[in-house]
C-alpha cells in the first residue's frame, strides 16, 4: 500500500465549499476508484494533492475502502460534510469491484448530501503517459480469459482536436469496446492506415502478453507502472466532471459472469433460465410477470 497525506487541510476543513459552482480552488473533492485490483483514494482541494492512498486488493474491495478512507479522514481531521463532492471512476472494469465502489460512493454521498460524478477509466489511463507519446495509444484493461476492455486514442503534444479531447492532448479515436486478443482481426483494428506507431498500456496487456506481442509485434508496450490512473490525473479528472445527486450509472461492457452462466447456475438449483431471470426481475423490480 502506498500513502501520502497532508495535514494542512485541518485548518480549512471548514471552508470547503459545495456545489458545482464553487470557486473550484477551494472545492475539496473525494474520488475513489476500484476498478481493477488496485484500489485507490485521492483527495485534493483544488488542484492541491491532500491524501493519496492505494493498495494491492484483488476482491477484497469492501474490506479496504470504507475503512480506510475512515482512517484517511480522521487523520486529516475531518467529516464527509466537509466533502464538496465524491468522484467514482464507473469502469469500464470489474463487475463486482466496480458495483461494490460505486455503491460505496452513492452510500456515503447520501449520507453527507454530498453531489457524485462518474470518471471513465480508459481516459484517465491515457492521460498519464500521454504527454510522453505521439501516436496512437490504445488502453486495454482486463475483462475475462482472452478479452479485453479497448479504447484507442491519439496522443500528443498538442490538442490533437477541439471535439473528444481529454487532458494532456489526448482525443478519444471510438468508445470503449470489447476486443479477443485471440481473433487477429480484433488486434489489428487497433492500427492505423498511416504510420504513426501504436503504444499499449493496461491490464489486458500483462494477463496476454504473449497474443499481443504474436498479434502486433510493431507495437510499443509500456511500462506497467501506467496500469493504474496517476493522483494529478484524477485530481484534474474529477475538478472538470459534472457534479449531481443521482446515482453513478455503471459502464459494463459485457455481462457479468454470473449473468452468462445464467443456465447452469439455475439447473443446479432446479430452475429454467426463464425461471431464474423471472424470479431475478421480481427481485429487483417488484414485477411479477404472468404466465398463461
Amino acid at each position: 500500500m502506498t500513502s501520502i497525506a497532508s495535514s494542512s487541510d485541518r485548518s480549512s476543513a471548514a471552508c470547503a465549499c459545495t456545489g458545482s459552482d464553487a470557486d473550484s480552488s477551494q472545492r475539496l473533492l473525494l474520488t475513489l476508484n476500484g476498478v481493477e485490483d488496485r484500489v485507490q483514494i485521492v483527495l485534493a482541494r483544488g488542484n492541491t494533492l491532500v491524501l493519496h492512498q492505494e493498495w494491492a486488493a484483488p476482491a477484497r474491495v469492501m474490506r479496504f475502502l470504507v475503512p480506510a478512507l475512515e482512517q484517511a479522514l480522521n487523520l486529516l481531521g475531518l467529516k464527509m460534510h466537509d466533502l464538496s463532492g465524491i468522484a467514482c471512476v464507473r469502469g469500464p472494469g470489474n463487475f463486482t469491484g466496480l458495483r461494490l465502489c460505486l455503491a460505496t460512493t452513492y452510500g456515503l454521498a447520501m449520507g453527507a448530501g454530498l453531489p457524485m460524478a462518474g470518471l471513465e477509466y480508459p481516459p484517465l489511463l491515457a492521460a498519464g503517459p500521454a504527454p510522453l507519446l505521439q501516436g496512437r495509444l490504445a488502453v486495454l484493461t482486463h475483462a475475462r480469459t482472452r478479452l479485453v476492455h479497448a479504447q484507442t486514442f491519439h496522443v500528443a503534444t498538442a490538442p490533437f482536436s477541439p471535439n473528444n479531447t481529454t487532458e494532456h492532448g489526448v482525443a478519444s479515436l471510438g468508445g470503449p469496446r470489447i476486443l479477443a486478443v485471440d481473433v487477429p482481426t480484433d488486434l489489428h483494428s487497433l492500427l492505423a492506415d498511416d504510420d504513426q506507431p501504436l503504444y499499449l498500456l493496461g491490464s489486458g496487456v500483462r494477463r496476454n502478453l504473449e497474443w499481443i506481442k504474436a498479434g502486433l509485434p510493431q507495437a510499443r508496450i509500456l511500462d506497467p507502472s501506467w496500469d493504474s490512473p496517476q493522483a494529478h490525473v484524477l485530481i484534474q479528472a474529477a475538478l472538470n466532471a459534472s457534479f449531481g445527486h443521482a446515482p453513478i450509472e455503471p459502464l459494463y461492457l459485457r455481462p457479468c459472469d454470473a449473468e452468462e452462466n445464467l443456465e447452469f447456475f439455475a439447473a443446479k438449483r432446479g430452475f429454467s433460465a426463464t425461471e431464474a431471470r423471472d424470479r431475478i426481475r421480481e427481485e429487483t423490480t417488484g414485477e411479477v410477470e404472468e404466465r398463461a
